[in-house]
Order: structure tokens, then sequence, then C-alpha cells
């Protein structure tokens, strides 16, 4: 299981990243407490206003859903072996508390994120 706390604890020196430009599609972003469980990273779709359209990530492999396999997580901020949720949704930007990497050139034709 990785250990996105180690992760998002060994960024916190370096600043908080919220106000240095709006998140980019293809970015993964530290979000505090997502669903009211836990703080977790997520994949950035796209953002308008004070939204942002994303897909939660997790390490966790399931027999039940589909999700979809980061291959260069390493290249994306993240520790180890990571899959994004299907699911889609918006949250405020507010929650964002910094980032973390962008997808791979790879990745995000996988994902079908446009390489601006």
């Amino acid at each position: 299981m990785t250990d996105y706390l180690k992760q998002y604890k060994r960024g916190q020196g370096t600043g908080n990243n919220r106000g240095k430009g709006a998140p980019q599609p293809g970015e993964i972003w530290w979000v505090l407490n997502l669903d009211g469980i836990k703080d977790r990273p997520v994949l950035v779709l796209d953002h308008s206003g004070n939204m942002v359209t994303i897909r939660k990530c997790t390490s966790q492999t399931s027999t039940v859903r589909h999700r979809d396999l980061i291959e260069d997580y390493m290249e994306a901020g993240l520790d180890k072996e990571t899959y994004a949720d299907p699911e889609v949704r918006s949250i405020p930007r507010d929650r964002l508390a910094r980032k973390l990497g962008r997808l791979s050139e790879y990745d995000l034709e996988k994902f079908g994120i446009s390489k601006d």
C-alpha cells in the first residue's frame, strides 16, 4: 500500500501550490479529506472557475470495478503503482493541497488527455 501521508508530508517543506496557477489536465494533485474519509491523490481532467474535474487515485486493485493503471507512476509524482477510479467527479479547487506531478506522454494518451 502506498504511504500517501508520507508522500504528502515530504512535499510540505516545498510550500503549498495553491494559487500558483490553475491545475492542468493530466496533473496529479494531493486532495485534502476527499469524501470526508482521507487525503489522497487525484488525476485532474479539467478545471472551470472554482471547480476541478478529477478521478480519484488508489493503490488498490479491484476485481469488482475496472480501474485504469497509471503506467509511469513515478513520473506522475507517485511512490507506487497507482490506479485511477473510473468515476469522474467535480470538487472545489480549494480542496487541492499541492501538485505531485504530471502524467507521462504515454499515460496522457492512454487517458485521452490533450498534451497542451
